[in-house]
């Protein structure tokens, strides 16, 4: 019994993004058969349909019809790209966001892109280039938080990048991102403690 408990302890401290990974792949060669029904449960408690996952399929056999597709915007941080690629869904046209990852595998922002096929290059760039979406408009999962100061909306994420100490350096430190949310009306900045 603590064998099952401490499994699940062990994919509950999983974030969304893994547990889904899991349940996407189903390797049965990774994990053991009782995971799967455990990671469905999780994940529906996180208010994630597991049957909407599942429905994805494997991770790498997506399909992207085999037409030219045309980057239309870069960013630091995968919650924007995914606020974008919304907005450009919102429009009725398609859009993906790439290179989502690679922040994950090198510790720092280096740019996730959102594209969408050549022939909505246009269309895409006039939407981009309209009014922007008010944050309220954003679902919750890719919303930053309200102020905590002044309880506003209107936030935006930023970074700065620092060097570490010359003692972490010698330990094999490296430049890294901190992450901050800066509220437009009130001025207040806190830090964003998901990122680290």
């Amino acid at each position: 019994m603590s064998d099952a408990k401490d499994l699940r302890a062990t994919l509950e401290a999983q974030t969304t993004e893994e547990l889904v990974t899991i349940l996407r792949n189903r390797d049965a060669d990774e994990w053991r058969p009782e995971v799967f029904h455990i990671v469905a449960t999780i994940l529906a408690g996180r208010g994630i349909s597991p049957a909407s996952v599942s429905a994805m399929g494997p991770e790498g056999l997506d399909v992207v019809e085999e037409r030219p597709l045309a980057t239309v915007a870069r960013y630091f941080s995968p919650a924007e790209a995914h606020a974008t690629r919304l907005a450009l869904e919102a429009a009725g046209l398609e859009a993906w966001v790439v290179d989502e990852a690679l922040g994950t595998v090198y510790g720092v922002g280096v740019g996730t892109r959102v594209q969408v096929r050549l022939q909505d290059q246009e269309a895409a760039q006039a939407v981009l280039e309209g009014e922007p979406r008010g944050v309220e408009e954003l679902p919750p999962d890719v919303a930053p938080p309200p102020c905590p100061t002044c309880g506003s909306r209107d936030v935006r994420l930023s970074s700065e990048l620092v060097q570490d100490t010359d003692a972490e350096r010698v330990l094999g430190g490296r430049r890294r991102r901190d992450w901050y949310y800066d509220c437009q009306a009130c001025k207040h900045r806190w830090r964003d403690e998901t990122s680290e």
